[in-house]
């Protein structure tokens, strides 16, 4: 029995008058067959709610879990009913009214509500409500009701009772009790010798007769429907050991047959809930562990995609650079071969020139060795005039001689002669300087020939060299045009690889996307597991309410 203040009753309620924003006064239709289920804490705080609940209030899980329960509450039910509802499960009582409730957006949706209490050992440990939707008739009736509670808060909800009123047996007995002695005073008055007739003395000795057995069917009549409702309290608070004893093989006894039936077929069905809520503990306890290793396994793995992810972004750019350097190879490569294949002519035009320059040397020393040909015919033909000379002058030397002995006679002569003497002296002289001169000419000529030889040979040197050259740069010119095809295969394979990283940079980031989505996945199914936890709390609190053993 929990007793509670008005003051303990206003706060559950959430205060007198509590307002939870503008209200449309329109009217939320919902299918017939929808139940509304919540369950709250002792204050009043939602611990669960399933899904018709969610969708039909409009607010989220997360912005019920954990609330009060009046965040639904619409301003236009009255205290009185609330007041009500608490006083009676307070008791240990279950209680049914109709209720107006508000939407997040300010709409309402009208329910019946079966609100009962939850018990473990015996104890009130929290409350829960099952809704319906009622018929339009009971949703009038509740609004005429309402609107007089709001108008005279003194007044209360009134409760109807049936047959089996805990109250009709007193009234019973005190009734029989009455006629019973309405009767003794009719005998008596007989007795006394006042007139009677033979009907109301017959009357009278019924009437006395009458209650005592009439007593003895309503007493065996409501000791039976006690006893079931004693059974069926036990049920509904959770007490499933209670001994269900069957009475009777009449009507009674079928209704108590039925609720032992009820009882039986509730201890196996709760019985086997608590093992598949046991079982599902354990799997969402293993699901849980699994979900975070399965998430701290896919953090560690999106850790490791990016960092691949990473090194092949660097790979990329270094590939992206070798294609660059090798294109810059290719061009300078090409330069180099067309540089080698211009030394190449060059090489080819010095061999050319050196050939020509060549034969010119040929001729030059043909003409040279003409010229010391004719130098030696001119040293014969000085040496021929040389000797000439010396004869004249000895036959001037003769003509003076005689032209002497001549006298006057010869002194002509003597003149002439010594005019061929001094002309064959100065022939002399003549032929002796064209001689020194024949003699330079030789030496130069000699010096030219051994130049133009020595020149021949540094020219067949340099022909040689060129030649070497010509070779080499041929070599060049092969080695560059492979170095020229192999940077293009390097280009064309590194843009390929460049392409190719590209394409596993893509495949990398594409893995990175999925592996995030699938952190998000295994993320929700974490919380999935945690509620599906929580879910199996909440059904193993609800299963430790029956009293199975």
């Amino acid at each position: 029995m929990w007793l509670w203040s008005r003051k303990t009753v206003d706060r559950l309620q959430g205060g007198v008058m509590k307002n939870n924003g503008q209200v449309t006064q329109r009217n939320i239709d919902y299918p017939a067959d929808q139940f509304l289920v919540s369950s709250t804490d002792l204050k009043g705080v939602l611990t669960y709610v399933n899904d018709d609940f969610i969708k039909l209030s409009g607010y989220t899980r997360d912005e019920l879990i954990g609330k009060s329960h009046n965040i639904v509450r619409h301003p236009d039910m009255p205290q009185a009913a609330f007041r009500d509802l608490w006083e009676t499960i307070k008791q240990g009582k279950p209680w049914q009214q109709l209720v107006k409730n508000r939407a997040k957006n300010g709409d309402h949706y009208w329910v019946k509500a079966y609100v009962t209490p939850i018990f473990q050992g015996g104890s009130i440990v929290g409350y829960q409500s099952v809704r319906i939707k009622p018929t339009y008739d009971e949703i009038t009736s509740a609004e005429g009701l309402y609107r007089r509670l709001s108008a005279n808060p003194s007044l209360s909800i009134p409760h109807k009772h049936g047959l089996a009123d805990r109250n009709f047996l007193p009234l019973i007995n005190f009734g029989m009790i009455g006629l019973m002695a309405f009767q003794i005073a009719n005998l008596v008055l007989l007795l006394a010798g006042e007139p009677a007739s033979a009907f109301r003395l017959a009357f009278g000795v019924l009437g006395v007769i009458w209650p005592m057995p009439m007593y003895w069917i309503v007493r065996s009549l409501f000791k039976p429907i006690n006893e079931v409702t004693h059974n069926l309290r036990h049920i509904t608070s959770g007490n499933l050991r209670e001994k269900i004893e069957v009475r009777g093989n009449n009507e009674l006894g079928a209704i108590s047959e039925s609720v032992k039936s009820l009882q039986a077929r509730l201890v196996n069905m709760i019985g086997k809930f608590a093992a598949s809520v046991i079982q599902l503990n354990g799997l969402a306890e293993r699901l849980t562990h699994s979900g975070e290793e399965a998430l701290r396994n896919m953090e560690q793995q999106n850790q490791q995609t990016e960092m691949v992810a990473a090194a092949m972004n660097e790979m990329s750019a270094t590939v992206q650079d070798v294609a660059r350097n090798a294109a810059n190879t290719a061009d300078a490569v090409t330069k180099a071969e067309e540089k080698a294949i211009h030394g190449q002519t060059e090489v080819q035009n010095t061999q050319m020139a050196i050939d020509r320059l060549e034969s010119k040397l040929d001729k030059t020393a043909a003409a040279i060795d003409d010229l010391r040909i004719q130098g030696d015919s001119i040293e014969s033909v000085v040496k021929l005039i040389s000797n000439i000379a010396d004869q004249t002058n000895l036959l001037a030397l003769n003509a003076a001689i005689e032209a002497a002995r001549a006298g006057e006679h010869g002194r002509g002569f003597a003149v002439v002669a010594d005019e061929v003497r001094s002309l064959a002296a100065k022939t002399q002289i003549s032929t002796t300087d064209i001689r020194d001169m024949i003699d330079r000419l030789r030496l130069g000529i000699g010096e030219t020939v051994h130049s133009i030889n020595e020149g021949k040979e540094q020219m067949h040197a340099v022909k040689a060299q060129a030649e070497s050259t010509g070779a080499s740069l041929a070599e060049i010119h092969i080695a560059v045009t492979q170095i020229g095809d192999m940077s293009t295969q390097i280009a064309t394979a590194t843009e390929e690889q460049s392409m190719v990283s590209e394409e596993m940079n893509r495949n990398i980031h594409s893995i990175s996307e999925q592996t995030e989505g699938a952190i998000a996945v295994a993320k929700a199914n974490s919380q999935l597991a945690a509620q599906i936890t929580n879910l199996a709390m909440i059904l193993h609190s609800d299963v430790k309410g029956y009293n199975l053993s």
